[in-house]
């Protein structure tokens, strides 16, 4: 009786998942290899890749993550990474592109399409940073956020602000002060901005970044 309910169950979960039913939660595993794609073709799962190393001062300093887009799955998500202090206001960024052609050499760095991130922080503290979302940071400017942009060569595809319902940071795990390489893990949760998309693709309301981990050269401009 126990095998016939089990089997019972399977085929009711199965006939969910035909018809889009069945919903997808991410485990807390950082576990690339048991990654789960349920819908192959989701525009969300796309994967982008890093620019070549040629193209930067440093090899090896990119980040990577593990993209979760509920109902649609997770992928091992990476991108090429530079943290930049600006002067003026001494904020620093953690500013992450990928791309989804770089076999190119001739045209801007920001060419083709791709998807970015930007986290304001402190990259010379050791401590947990909460982030919050953008408009939180214009009303008190002391406050860290960021932002996640899709873009089609100059088109801005569709836009993302942070999800302050859910938990969101980043911290700084090493930092090298003669090399000025920084080191760090965060997690950010995503909510779509707006459904009118540049290009008319249709994207997840939601876009989740866990399990992160960025290598980064600190830039003083």
């Amino acid at each position: 009786m126990k095998i016939i309910i089990i089997f019972i169950s399977i085929i009711l979960c199965f006939l969910g998942c035909q018809r889009d039913e069945c919903s997808y939660n991410s485990s807390e595993s950082c576990d690339r290899s048991s990654l789960v794609v349920i819908h192959p073709n989701s525009r969300d799962l796309f994967k982008f890749i890093l620019r070549p190393d040629t193209f930067s001062d440093y090899k090896n300093l990119n980040v990577n993550a593990v993209k979760s887009v509920p109902s649609q799955g997770e992928i091992e998500w990476v991108g090429n990474n530079v943290i930049v202090k600006y002067p003026s206001s001494g904020e620093c960024y953690l500013k992450i592109a990928n791309y989804v052609d770089t076999t190119w050499r001739d045209l801007e760095f920001w060419a083709y399409r791709r998807e970015v991130i930007g986290i304001k922080f402190d990259p010379y503290s050791y401590q947990k940073q909460k982030i919050y979302d953008e408009s939180a940071y214009l009303l008190d400017n002391s406050k860290n956020y960021s932002r996640y942009d899709l873009w089609a060569d100059d088109v801005h595809d569709a836009e993302w602000y942070l999800d302050t319902s859910e938990d969101n940071w980043i911290q700084v795990t090493k930092l090298d002060k003669n090399t000025k390489i920084a080191e760090g893990e965060f997690l950010l949760h995503f909510r779509i901005k707006t459904k009118i998309t540049g290009t008319g693709e249709t994207y997840s309301d939601k876009v989740n970044f866990r399990c992160g981990r960025f290598k980064a050269k600190i830039y003083e401009r």
